[in-house]
C-alpha cells in the first residue's frame, strides 16, 4: 500500500467513519463513486436520451442499407371512371366534340435494384391494363405486358450512390463512437455531482464541528474575560466567530440539501431516501503514455471519423458542382413482351416483342458563368475545409497532450493535498489546546481553523480533479487505461 493510499484511508476513517451509521439511522442511501457512475451511465435520464439518439442513427443507417436491397412495388388503379367530351377530327377535316365514357382498371408489379457503382437502376416489371368503353359498341380491351426488363442510367453526371456508400457507413460508425463518448461525458457529470455533494457533506461536518468548538471556546473566553486575562475586543472577536460559525452551519445544511437534490435529479432517483457518499480512498496508481493516448485518440475518437467524413463530403461537393457544369445525359432502355387483346382468353398467345431505348441530353449553352462559379466556389470551400480540418487535428492532439500531462502530475498533487489536510488538522488541534490554556491568541486560533478547513476542502478538490482528468482522457481515447482495454458497448442490445 503506497503513502497516498494510507493517508487517504486514514482521512476516510477519521472523517467519514460515521457515515454508514448515519445512513442506517436516517434511512439514507449510501453510494460510492463507482456506484454513482454506474447508475448514471445505465439509468439516468441523460443515458436514456443517449440511447434513443443512437437508435435514431441506427435506423437511419438501416434505411440507407435497405435502399440498396431489391424493392418490390405494387401500383394499382382498381377503379378509374371517365365521362367527358373530347375533340376529334372527322373526315372533312373539321373538329367535333363527342362524349366519351370509359372504365379503366390497371395494375403493375415492379422489382427494382439500385446499381451503386454506376448510379443506375435495374428493374423488372409486369403489368395489366383493362379498358371498357361505356359508349358506342361498348368493347373491352386488354393490354398485357407479362415481363419487361429495364435499366435507367445517368450518363456523365454526379453519382450520388457512390458517395453515399462512402459517407453513410462513416456516419453510423461516428454515431457509435459518439454514444460511447456521451457515456464518458455522463460519467464526468456524475463525478462532478458526486463531489459537489461530497464537498457539501464536508462543509456540513466542518461547519457543525466549528460551531460546537466556537461555542465551547466562546464560553472559555467569557470566563477568561471575567478573570481579566483577555481584553474586551478579544471576547467580542470570539463572539463574532461563534455567530459566524452558526451562520455557516445553517448555510451548509441548506447547500447539502441542494446538492443531494441535484445528484438525485441527475441520476433519476425518485424515492424519498436521502443520499450519503463514501469518498473514494483508493486511487489507481499508473501513468499514461502520451503516444499511447494519442494512438487510441486517433483510432477511437468520433472526431477523427468526423474529420474524415468532412474531407469526403468536401470532395463530393466539388464532384457534384463539376458534374452540374457539364452536360447531362440519361439512358433509359427496356426490353419485354406485350400483347393487345379484346379478351383475356388469348391475351398470352403470340406475345410480341417490345423494345424502347431513349437518351436524353441536357447541355448548358449559356448560363453566364453560373455553373463555373458554383464549381470554383465548391473548390474554394474544399480548400477551406481542409485547412480547418488540419487545424482541428492539431488542436485535438494538443488537448490530449495537455490532459495527459495534467493527469500524470495528479499523484503528487493528491499526496500534497492529503499531507496538508493531515498536518492542518493536527496543527489546529494543538492550537486549540494551547488557546484553552492561554498560550496563543484568538487570531492564531482563527488562522489555524481557516487552514484546517481550506486543506480539507483542497483534498476533496484534488480527488475531484483526479477523477475528472481520468474520465476526460477516457473520453478522448475511448480506452480504459485501468483495465487496459477499449471502451465498447453492445450496440445490438441497444436497438432491441
Amino acid at each position: 500500500m503506497n503513502t497516498i493510499q494510507r493517508i487517504g484511508i486514514s482521512i476516510f476513517i477519521i472523517f467519514f467513519g460515521s457515515v454508514q451509521s448515519m445512513a442506517q439511522d436516517n434511512d439514507e442511501r449510501l453510494l460510492s463513486l463507482n456506484e454513482v457512475i454506474d447508475m448514471a451511465v445505465h439509468k439516468s435520464p441523460r443515458a436514456i436520451m443517449a440511447r434513443h439518439t443512437f437508435r435514431a442513427s441506427y435506423w437511419s443507417f438501416r434505411s440507407y442499407k435497405a435502399n440498396y436491397l431489391p424493392s418490390l412495388t405494387l401500383n394499382s388503379t382498381p377503379f378509374d371512371l371517365n365521362r367527358s367530351y373530347e375533340s376529334i377530327t372527322i373526315d372533312d377535316g373539321s373538329d367535333q366534340f363527342v362524349e366519351r365514357r370509359s372504365m379503366t382498371n390497371s395494375g403493375s408489379l415492379e422489382i427494382s435494384q439500385r446499381v451503386a457503382p454506376t448510379g443506375g437502376n435495374l428493374y423488372l416489371s409486369s403489368s395489366l391494363e383493362r379498358v371498357q368503353l361505356l359508349t358506342g359498341n361498348k368493347t373491352t380491351t386488354y393490354l398485357i405486358a407479362p415481363i419487361r426488363i429495364g435499366y435507367r442510367q445517368p450518363l456523365v453526371t454526379y453519382n450520388a450512390y457512390r458517395w453515399e456508400r462512402k459517407i453513410e457507413p462513416l456516419k453510423y460508425k461516428e454515431a457509435e463512437r459518439n454514444y460511447l463518448l456521451t457515456l464518458e461525458e455522463i460519467s464526468r457529470m456524475a463525478i462532478s455531482y458526486f463531489f459537489d455533494l461530497a464537498l457539501a457533506q464536508i462543509n456540513k461536518e466542518i461547519s457543525e464541528t466549528n460551531f460546537h468548538n466556537n461555542d465551547t471556546l466562546y464560553k472559555i473566553a467569557e470566563g477568561r474575560y471575567n478573570m481579566g486575562t483577555i481584553a474586551k475586543d478579544e471576547l467580542l472577536q470570539m463572539e463574532l466567530s461563534y455567530l459566524t460559525s452558526r451562520k455557516a452551519f445553517n448555510e451548509a445544511d441548506l447547500n447539502l440539501r441542494v446538492a443531494r437534490f441535484n445528484l438525485k435529479s441527475f441520476l433519476g432517483l425518485t424515492d424519498e431516501k436521502s443520499l450519503s457518499l463514501v469518498i473514494p480512498s483508493e486511487i489507481p496508481k499508473f501513468k499514461i503514455n502520451v503516444d499511447t493516448a494519442l494512438h487510441y485518440a486517433h483510432e477511437q475518437h468520433p472526431k477523427m471519423l468526423s474529420l474524415k467524413r468532412q474531407r469526403i463530403e468536401a470532395n463530393r461537393d466539388v464532384a457534384e458542382a463539376r458534374a452540374e457544369n457539364l452536360f447531362n445525359a440519361n439512358l433509359n432502355a427496356t426490353l419485354g413482351l406485350n400483347k393487345f387483346s379484346e379478351g383475356l382468353d388469348n391475351a398470352f398467345n403470340n406475345l410480341e416483342n417490345s423494345q424502347m431505348v431513349s437518351v436524353g441530353v441536357s447541355i448548358p449553352i449559356l448560363d453566364w458563368g453560373v455553373g463555373k462559379g458554383r464549381y470554383e466556389m465548391a473548390k474554394s470551400q474544399r480548400e477551406l475545409s481542409l485547412v480547418n480540418i488540419e487545424q482541428e487535428q492539431v488542436d485535438f492532439d494538443q488537448e490530449v497532450y495537455l490532459e495527459v500531462a495534467r493527469f500524470n502530475m495528479q499523484d503528487e498533487q493528491l499526496l500534497i493535498a492529503a499531507k496538508s489536510d493531515t498536518i492542518a488538522q493536527i496543527r489546529y488541534n494543538i492550537t486549540k489546546q494551547r488557546f484553552k490554556v492561554g498560550k496563543v491568541s484568538i487570531l492564531d486560533l482563527n488562522v489555524a481553523l481557516q487552514e484546517k478547513d481550506v486543506s480539507r476542502r483542497d483534498y476533496i478538490a484534488a480527488l475531484r480533479d483526479f477523477w475528472q482528468n481520468y474520465y476526460r482522457i477516457r473520453g478522448y481515447t475511448l480506452y480504459n487505461f485501468k483495465r487496459k482495454q477499449k471502451i465498447e458497448a453492445d450496440f445490438t442490445r441497444l436497438v432491441e
